[in-house]
């Protein structure tokens, strides 16, 4: 049987080892994630990768929320559900017996990061199903879509899009955020992607990216240790440290209010 565990040197690749992709944004999304170009549609922010999942696979569908999945996709499928029946897995049971049941009644399954892979601090949600348990419930409701939420995979401890993408009728949406963003990667930032079976990925029907835009975020992505430095930004999130932005910022916070104190002495 093909096992499911992530392989730290596929999932995370050091600088070293990825030499800039040639192509465009797909292409290096791609490579990071170990799929093919055709397995992967980016969009230019995660409100435009809702809005074509919703209408595509969300819209008038019988829908099961999981508990703890990440807010910004949940809050889409209830509401592109519409009027049809909409069933949510039993408040505060995140067993796989539970989550089997609702999912079998369903047309898609909506889980997200928190419930699956145990994000670090600061979300601190508890991993309640793993890669083999992902296994076992698309074995046993092998029916319904499965959309993953994992947005904030970067505070991830276990990645799991690249087991998800073992699986038949399984989608993933994957953003880049504020990890990104505070290492100055402001074209990647606000950018998302959906990575799944190529023909689920096709029917999205993902619009052209802006060509300048998709320029900067792969200049970006092609930066010099800019892996590293997203890691110890993760790192230092993970441990309660500020990150060199927030840092910042409070210094100059610091220092404003001891102008405005030293103006006040003078002025009295």
């Amino acid at each position: 049987m093909t096992t499911l565990s992530p392989n730290p040197a596929t999932v995370i690749r050091t600088d070293a080892a990825r030499a800039p992709a040639a192509g465009g944004l797909s292409e290096r999304i791609s490579a990071r994630i170990s799929a093919s170009i055709e397995e992967i549609a980016p969009f230019a922010s995660v409100e435009a990768a809702l809005d074509r999942i919703a209408a595509r696979y969300l819209a008038g569908k019988r829908v099961v929320i999981a508990p703890g999945t990440g807010e910004a996709l949940a809050a889409r499928a209830w509401a592109a559900a519409g009027s049809a029946k909409v069933a949510a897995a039993p408040s505060g049971d995140t067993t796989l017996d539970a989550l089997v049941a609702a999912a079998r009644e369903a047309d898609v399954v909506v889980l997200s990061s928190p419930l699956l892979s145990a994000a670090a601090s600061p979300f601190g949600f508890p991993a309640t199903l793993s890669p083999r348990e992902l296994l076992l419930l698309r074995s046993r409701a092998p029916r319904p879509l499965i959309l993953l939420d994992l947005l904030d995979e970067e505070f991830a401890r276990t990645p799991l899009t690249q087991p998800a993408l073992l699986l038949p009728g399984t989608m993933v949406l994957r953003g880049f955020g504020r990890a990104w963003a505070e290492v100055g990667a402001a074209a990647v930032a606000p950018l998302a992607f959906v990575a799944g079976p190529q023909d689920l990925v096709a029917a999205l029907e993902a619009p052209a990216l802006d060509p300048l835009l998709e320029q900067a975020a792969s200049a970006e992505l092609d930066r010099p240790g800019i892996d590293r430095a997203v890691r110890a930004g993760v790192l230092d999130a993970s441990q309660g440290r500020e990150s060199p932005q927030d840092r910042d910022a409070s210094e100059d916070r610091t220092a404003s209010r001891e102008r405005d104190a030293s103006r006040e002495r003078d002025a009295a």
